[in-house]
Parts: C-alpha cells; sequence; structure tokens
C-alpha cells in the first residue's frame, strides 16, 4: 500500500524548491503553508492518497463519506486502548459541531457493521456497551495516516520520518489524540468556507468528488483552473452512490458560483472556488502539520 501512494515521491521532493522545513511550523500555526511552492504538490498528492484508500478498500471507502463518519471513525479509533463507549464517542464528536447524538449512535453502529469495532462488555454501574476497536480499523487508520504524512513529507521531509513509527502504538495513539485536538481547536478556521464544507464536505461522497476535481491536473497552481472531464454517471459509480446524488452535488457548487459547466462533459472552478479551495486546504494542512510536529517533539525527546 506505501508503494502506490509514495510513487513519484523522492522525484517530487528533489525537484521542489522550498525554504528551510523550519520555517513550516510557524506558517503551520498562522495558516500560511499554502504560501510555499511545495503546497501545491503536497496538496494535490494529499487529494489524490485519499482517493487511492476509497478505491482500495469499501469499508474505508464507507468511513470517508462524509465529514461527520470521518469524524466519527476518528474519535473512536483514538479510544483503541480503553474502548469506545457511545457517551465518550459523543463527547469528543461535540467538539466539532458536526454530529448529533443520534447520528453518532448511527455512525457506531456502522463501524460494527463494518467489523471495525466490536462489542466488549458491559459495564456493570452505567451498563454502557463498550466496544472493542479492531486491528482491522487501526489498520485502516494507519493508511489514512500514511496518506497523510506522504504528502505532507512534501512540505517538510522531516515528516517522512513518521513513516517509520506508524506501527507503534504509543505514537499512532499521540497522533490520533493530536489529530483530534488540532482539528477540533481550529473549526473556526475550517468554518470559514461554509458553502465549500455544506456542499462537498459534509454531504456523502462529496469530499470524494471534490478530491477527483482537484487532482485530475498536475500543473504548477493548486486548484488548477483548466476544465476537468466530468460524467455524473461514472463518478457516481466510482463513488458507490447514485447519479442522481452527484447531479445534486455539483447543482448545488454551480448555484453557490464554485463550479461551472464549460461544455456537456467539462466542469472548471470558478475563480471564487479557485480562492476559496487554496486558503480552505491551507488551512487543513496547516492542522495537519502541527499534528505531525507535535509527535516529531515526542519522538525527539
Amino acid at each position: 500500500m506505501r508503494e502506490s501512494l509514495i510513487a513519484g515521491t523522492s522525484d517530487t521532493l528533489e525537484r521542489i524548491s522550498n525554504p528551510s522545513p523550519i520555517a513550516f511550523e510557524p506558517a503551520a500555526h498562522r495558516h500560511e503553508v499554502h504560501r510555499y511552492a511545495a503546497f501545491v504538490e503536497a496538496a494535490r498528492r494529499w487529494a489524490a492518497n485519499m482517493l487511492v484508500l476509497s478505491e482500495q478498500d469499501r469499508a474505508v471507502d464507507g468511513i470517508f463519506k462524509d465529514a461527520g463518519r470521518f469524524v466519527a471513525a476518528m474519535c473512536a479509533v483514538s479510544m483503541r486502548e480503553e474502548g469506545v463507549t457511545l457517551v465518550k464517542l459523543k463527547a469528543l464528536c461535540a467538539r466539532f459541531g458536526l454530529l448529533s447524538a443520534g447520528r453518532a449512535r448511527a455512525v457506531l453502529l456502522f463501524l460494527r457493521y463494518l467489523g471495525y469495532v466490536d462489542v466488549w462488555g458491559q459495564r456493570r454501574a452505567s451498563g454502557a456497551t463498550h466496544y472493542k476497536v479492531n486491528p482491522t480499523f487501526v489498520e485502516a487508520w494507519r493508511l489514512q495516516l500514511e496518506a497523510i504524512f506522504t504528502a505532507l513529507e512534501l512540505l517538510d521531509p522531516r515528516v517522512g520520518k513518521l513513516l517509520d513509527h506508524l506501527e507503534d502504538d504509543a505514537i499512532f495513539d499521540a497522533i490520533c489524540a493530536s489529530q483530534i485536538d488540532e482539528l477540533a481547536d481550529d473549526v473556526e478556521a475550517l468554518n470559514r468556507f461554509p458553502e465549500i464544507t455544506q456542499i462537498f464536505v459534509n454531504r456523502a461522497a462529496g469530499s470524494q468528488v471534490l478530491r477527483y476535481l482537484l487532482s485530475f491536473h498536475r500543473d504548477e497552481v493548486f486548484p488548477s483552473p483548466k476544465p476537468v472531464p466530468l460524467n455524473p454517471s461514472i463518478l457516481a459509480e466510482r463513488f458507490h452512490v447514485s447519479t442522481v446524488h452527484i447531479r445534486r452535488i455539483l447543482n448545488a457548487a454551480i448555484a453557490a458560483n464554485l463550479l461551472r459547466w464549460v461544455d456537456e462533459g467539462h466542469l472548471i472552478f470558478t475563480p471564487k472556488a479557485l480562492a476559496n479551495l487554496y486558503d480552505f486546504y491551507g488551512a487543513q494542512m496547516s492542522c495537519l502539520l502541527r499534528t505531525a510536529y507535535h509527535t516529531l517533539d515526542l519522538l525527539d525527546n
């Protein structure tokens, strides 16, 4: 799996001209990593890596379908050591403001359906059901972290060190905890782009549609302003949703002036979308870089 994600990374690291990696640490805190040249390749690689993961595993595809499922899965896997309860899951998810109590319960049942968690036992005092995080879930999340760090390594080569420690349970747990903290603490920064989050991130398969559009071209700007070929029926089959659903996502994006048809089979991002996605991905990758730096500090101390 790692080979499919890192193909071409070494060549990219050699050809991208960047300031010292140290410069990225304050930039990550200022949400300015998108101002560096390597951001273009790193952001595009992250989008492409996540598509690869979804297409290689239907269970992973299920938890990547929308932000609610992803956040609930992220919170659940962080409880690998002590076990998952609905009460703890709801408390963690509440930090993001994405899931109602009912939705958190539904996602937990979905994780059980996928075989990612199993009933562990009943707590005597409260009767709350404990769920055990299965190794298949942990491995799936390790692959997701690998997809992230393989892209972030292009921004700062030091992040590549983490790829050699993902099998270490203590490091894995630290990364998961930090990933939650950084994303939860930065929800406001990510919510500055409500149309992107509502149309793409929060809708089933919306993120996958967006990643397809963002990763199609490999030019020197991100996002690319070039037309992208798109057939709703083909995309629906690829992402395991209905053609009607894909059309609804596209129509909503067009109505919000984020996308525009240039002919019957090609879409382009509008100037508004190009500017917003540039900043949106910069904010997300800044959060993820801070997680990487936090974990690197643990390794170095």
